[in-house]
């Protein structure tokens, strides 16, 4: 498995396995990226592949700022974001009701099966929202292997992925400080975060099986390239 960042643990001293959702254990981010251009086209707005890629981890309304600055747009206020995310959640929802609710990552899930079944604590840590990180849990048949689910709407403002909180509200939640923890995720904004909370933290992407799409792989070979941030934390 690929690390990031300068913490490895061995196997005996992981006491605790944190999972990021979206891009990690589900591979919504294809089914996510048709919702998130159609509303940029409504408010005359291009959305590119390589920018949503970039953008994986980032809380939604952080999202939202990326797409107007891609554009050279003034800042959205709150009540833009607001209403961008309403569209974006309809679109979604109605792609979904044709297409299905997105797969689970096998490669991955096989990882936290093994963790469940060797009775360690286990959590997931996501930017996403709650309703809609669980339905697509259920339904890909995951949500009992994970002791708790921390997202970042029950965080503070501000504190959301790439600052480490979510992490190190997982392992307070699950009673293994973050220095014991190996961290699962698929880009970049994770992998500061989880780095930031000083754990192990695993690139899931160069996972044999891990659903690399060519957009995908674009974003990752140069998100990979322009990685000059790790000395800086």
């Amino acid at each position: 498995m690929t690390t990031v960042g300068p913490k490895v643990l061995a196997d005996a001293d992981v006491k605790g396995h944190i999972f990021d959702v979206d891009g990690t254990l589900i591979d919504t981010m294809p089914g996510f990226l048709p919702s998130w251009i159609s509303v940029a086209a409504e408010h005359d707005m291009n959305m590119t592949s390589d920018v949503f890629y970039a953008c994986a981890g980032l809380p939604l309304a952080d999202v939202v700022r990326r797409v107007f600055s891609f554009n050279d747009r003034e800042p959205p206020s709150d009540t833009v974001i607001h209403d961008f995310l309403v569209r974006k959640r309809a679109a979604r929802e109605v792609s979904e009701a044709t297409a299905g609710h997105p797969p689970g990552i096998e490669c991955v899930i096989d990882i936290a099966r093994r963790v469940k079944a060797a009775g360690l604590p286990i959590a997931c840590a996501t930017s996403g929202l709650r309703d809609v990180v669980e339905l697509h849990m259920k339904h890909a048949g995951i949500a009992e292997l994970f002791d708790v689910v921390v997202c970042v709407g029950d965080l503070p403002p501000g504190r959301g992925k790439p600052e480490p909180d979510v992490y190190v509200e997982a392992a307070r939640q699950i009673g293994v400080h973050p220095t014991a923890c190996r961290a699962y995720e698929d880009g970049e904004t994770g992998f500061k975060s989880a780095v930031r909370a000083d754990m192990h933290v695993i690139d899931v992407r160069d996972l044999q099986g891990y659903p690399l799409t060519p957009g995908l792989r674009t974003a990752m070979e140069q998100q990979r390239a322009d990685r000059d941030w790790l000395p800086l934390l």
